[in-house]
């Protein structure tokens, strides 16, 4: 794969982390208390929208995901151990359990499994076709949403009281680069992963019908050379 590559993503990943640095150093992700946090919403779903339409819509964004290390697409999400950050925040009271719990326990949890989950691609490329390897990522996206969810209610968004302490810490450096910036790369990671999935699998099941298909010529000749042994046997 082309040095390029690698220089121009890194470029784009440098250049979103000075945006969620400059968003969050003029105070962009706060909002008030009750009101839906709009901008942090948009930094956390934006870039994997993004992101899921280039890989359906560009050949070369798609090419250059599926060259990625699928080891290194896994394997990355034990960063996520950042999360238990949020349960020390908790214990000091500086964040509601309602969403330290879920956000902080499911960030630990994936980060648990991805080592293992990694080395059994490692050994067996075979893996990222399982049912383990899907589970695996979706468990990572589920705990996405329900860290999001868990803040919004937390926040009163839904109509409910707000809980406390706040959650307005989130929005302040260097605490908002989780979720204005990691996040969405680790959302980003996980739907890599599962497009390779999804390409390694499709490649398969073309191979399977072109073998097919190489096969019936040969099934053909051999029924009209059985014909023609058995019209000389009847002359």
């Amino acid at each position: 794969m082309k040095l390029s590559r690698h220089v121009f993503a890194l470029l784009i990943l440098s250049a979103w982390l000075s945006c969620s640095v400059f968003v969050a150093s003029q105070g962009g992700f706060h909002a008030r208390p009750s009101e839906p946090p709009l901008l942090m919403l948009a930094a956390i779903l934006g870039p994997p929208i993004i992101f899921y339409a280039l890989i359906n819509g560009s050949r070369s964004v798609r090419d250059y995901v599926h060259h990625l290390s699928p080891v290194f697409l896994t394997s990355v999400q034990g960063l996520r151990i950042l999360g238990a950050a949020f349960l020390f925040l908790w214990w000091f009271g500086h964040l509601p359990s309602l969403f330290a719990w879920p956000a902080g326990w499911g960030d630990v949890a994936v980060a648990v499994l991805a080592p293992a989950t990694a080395a059994a691609i490692a050994s067996d490329r075979r893996f990222i076709r399982s049912h383990a390897f899907v589970g695996f990522h979706l468990l990572g996206l589920l705990d996405f949403v329900g860290a999001v969810g868990s803040g919004l209610i937390a926040r009163g968004t839904f109509g409910m009281a707000a809980s406390t302490p706040a959650t307005t810490i989130l929005g302040e450096l260097p605490l908002s680069l989780i979720p204005g910036f990691a996040v969405p790369l680790w959302i980003c990671f996980h739907l890599a992963a599962l497009e390779q999935r999804r390409s390694t699998i499709g490649a398969e099941s073309a191979d399977d019908r072109g073998g097919k298909s190489s096969r019936s010529p040969r099934t053909g000749e051999s029924f009209s050379a059985t014909c023609d042994l058995q019209s000389t046997a009847l002359e």
